[in-house]
């Protein structure tokens, strides 16, 4: 049986002993907090804030409470600082900072750890360097949204309590216009670079220089409008900006707009009249005008005021070239050659210059001595051997040549220059295979296409010729003088279809070639087509005796007598003194009918000719037409001496006599009968 007097003694102690322990609690946090104020005076700012901090710490260590939290000690660009709930940390790219301590109610901060959203440095924050430019640019490349200032909110700082959020101080991340600029700066990506410097103008529309960073890209990617407005832009905030109007006008230059680039040339000159870029760049669009008189004086203008900026003294001396001043072209380039490093270009065109004065001596010095500058300079060689060509020294135009090609195999003009020198000394076969060499570099080719036709033409390779007149007829579907060209190589080969096809296509395209309506009327011949052929023919002028001949027979076989009289009398015009101009005159008027005429023409052919039998006999039958038998008798027999194998006389003599004797009779009979 349990003693009820020892009950109530065991509770009464159990009581006791809670309130022991409750007081011997509430003396141990008074000691703490003495401590801590005592050490940490700066925690405890009032009286309220005391009570508070006393209560949620004996909550804490007595009751097991979660901790609560109160600040964040910092040291923030060398300066000590606190992070509370209820205020944002500003950071901007410039800024360091370290988490020092977080002031909570876990006094000893044993359990509690730091993270800063946005940065990858470990599971706890407390104590390390933090910079506010790794933060920034990770924002930047992750394109987080942000406002009108560059503010970017919803990055914190995260504090946790035995791994588990307790609270977080809210982050004020500020991007600049320096951010974007600067990642401008470092980007290899132009897109990039354009999409920073673009934000980085939306944040601070009044920078200039941003601007002009931003049009200066914009100019090398070749969008010359977006770089004019970025120009014009900066140019309103400051209307004097000598780099911005140089700049502009150049882009204006690039886009061929010469007018506006002389306009803001000449703004810039009366701004600053010492700017040498303003007269270059007005000398640039003034010769571009072809105003060389006026680019001339700018470019010697910018000479005065940058004595040594030779790139502008090439620009003077091309201007001098343009202007046929040659002499002071000439003598531009020799002050560059003598003065400027680099005097390649000053020498090469020189020797241009004496090159094309045929002056070939000068031109050959100059040459060699730019390739003793650039031993592997191509056209060095190739003018050096134009200039070795014009002197008649073939062997060493031929060497510069092959140097040349030896240097690049592959450049399709120095290959041509070769087949041509080979061409003009008539090595055929070695140009025709320097010109194929053209065309396997470059199948189209048109030049070494034609080149190599009309070698094959020449060398009465035919098919070989419409192989390549072909080729070139499909590149240049209009081009005359090529389906002339095919249309000879046809014919020679007997394809008339085709080569009259082609000179058809010749004369549609306005080929000159003077051959080519007889060309075409003699195809025609061939083809059966007479009236075609005559129709080509009379297309001829100045016709030649062969054309007037043939109508002339054309028409008097069709009766037309005017017509192949008119020709024939064009024949004596141009050969007054040929017995067969007057002979074929004869014949056309004897053709006709006309026989005093005919026998007119026949006997002035008698006059240059007294041995033609054949010009008796035609004499002889027009006056047998006249029935003058006496003189055609005569005339026949004429023609039987000179040739007694003539038919036609040898015919006509025995028949006539019998005609003179039957005369006689007839006459003596009426003599008696009266």
């Amino acid at each position: 049986m349990i003693n009820p007097r020892l009950n109530n003694e065991d509770k009464n102690r159990n009581t006791l002993s809670s309130i022991k322990k409750i007081l011997i609690g509430f003396v141990c946090v008074i000691l703490i907090f003495i401590l801590i104020l005592f050490f940490y005076p700066k925690a405890f700012r009032s009286f309220a804030f005391m009570a508070l901090r006393v209560k949620n710490t004996f909550s804490y260590y007595i009751l097991d409470s979660e901790p609560h939290f109160y600040y964040l000690e910092m040291e923030k660009n060398g300066k000590e600082i606190r992070a509370s709930e209820n205020e944002s940390l500003e950071v901007t790219y410039r800024d360091e900072f370290v988490i020092k301590s977080v002031v909570s109610d876990d006094l000893a901060g044993k359990y509690m750890s730091v993270k800063v959203e946005g940065l990858n440095k470990g599971n706890n924050d407390l104590g390390i360097l933090l910079k506010g430019v790794e933060l920034v640019d990770k924002i930047i490349k992750s394109s987080v949204t942000m406002n009108d200032s560059g503010v970017v909110s919803g990055y914190k700082i995260l504090i946790n309590y035995r791994n588990k959020k307790i609270a977080s101080v809210p982050l004020k991340i500020l991007i600049t216009p320096q951010d974007w600029f600067r990642f401008a700066k470092d980007s290899s990506n132009v897109r990039e670079q354009i999409e920073y410097l673009k934000k980085a103008i939306e944040l601070n529309k009044n920078d200039i220089s941003v601007r002009k960073i931003l049009a200066g890209i914009y100019s090398r990617q070749g969008r010359l409008d977006d770089a004019i407005s970025q120009y014009k832009g900066a140019l309103k905030l400051k209307p004097d900006d000598t780099m911005a109007l140089v700049e502009l006008t150049k882009c204006h230059i690039k886009k061929k707009e010469f007018d506006d680039a002389v306009k803001i040339s000449r703004q810039i000159i009366k701004i600053n009249p010492k700017e040498a870029q303003a007269y270059i760049s007005l000398g640039v669009s003034l010769a571009q005008k072809g105003q060389w008189d006026q680019a001339i004086q700018n470019y010697r203008e910018a000479v005065k005021i940058e004595p040594s900026d030779y790139p502008v003294r090439l620009k003077l001396a091309e201007a001098y070239k343009n202007r046929n001043m040659i002499n002071s072209a000439i003598e531009e380039y020799k002050y560059i050659a003598e003065h400027s490093r680099d005097a390649d270009v000053a020498l090469f065109s020189l020797g241009d210059i004496y090159l094309k004065l045929k002056r070939y001596e000068p031109a050959i010095e100059y040459y060699k001595e730019v390739i003793k500058r650039q031993p592997r300079l191509v056209a060095a060689y190739a003018n050096l051997a134009s200039a070795y060509a014009g002197m008649g020294k073939w062997p060493e135009e031929l060497n510069n040549l092959k140097k040349a090609v030896s240097l690049s195999p592959n450049e399709p003009t120095v290959r041509f220059n070769l087949g041509t020198a080979y061409e003009r000394k008539g090595m055929d076969s070695e140009a025709i295979k320097e010109y194929e060499n053209v065309l396997k570099i470059n199948p189209e080719d048109a030049d070494a296409l034609e080149k190599i036709g009309d070698l094959s033409l020449k060398n009465k390779k035919f098919t070989q010729a419409v192989k390549y007149y072909e080729k070139l007829a499909a590149k240049s579907s209009k081009n005359g003088d090529i389906y002339t060209k095919l249309g000879f190589a046809y014919g020679e080969l007997k394809k008339y279809a085709a080569s009259a096809e082609n000179y058809e296509k010749a004369i549609k395209y306005g080929a000159k070639n003077s051959n080519l309506h007889y060309n075409l009327a003699y195809t025609y011949n061939k083809m059966g087509k007479e009236r075609k052929a005559i129709a080509e023919y009379e297309k001829i002028s100045p016709p030649t005796k062969e054309v007037l001949s043939i109508l002339g027979g054309y028409y008097i076989k069709e009766k037309k007598c005017t017509q192949a009289i008119n020709c024939y009398k064009k024949i004596v015009n141009r050969e007054p003194q040929k017995a067969s101009s007057y002979s074929s005159l004869g014949y056309a008027y004897a053709s006709c009918n006309d026989w005093d005429m005919a026998i007119k023409n026949y006997r002035i052919a008698l006059k240059y000719d007294h041995e033609d039998n054949e010009l008796y006999a035609n004499l002889g039958e027009a006056y047998e037409k006249k029935g003058m038998i006496q003189e055609a008798l005569k005339a026949y027999i004429n023609a039987y001496e000179l040739n007694p194998e003539s038919t036609k006389a040898a015919q006509k003599i025995p028949k006539l006599k019998i005609q003179l004797l039957q005369k006689k009779v007839q006459k003596e009979t009426r003599g008696n009968e009266q």
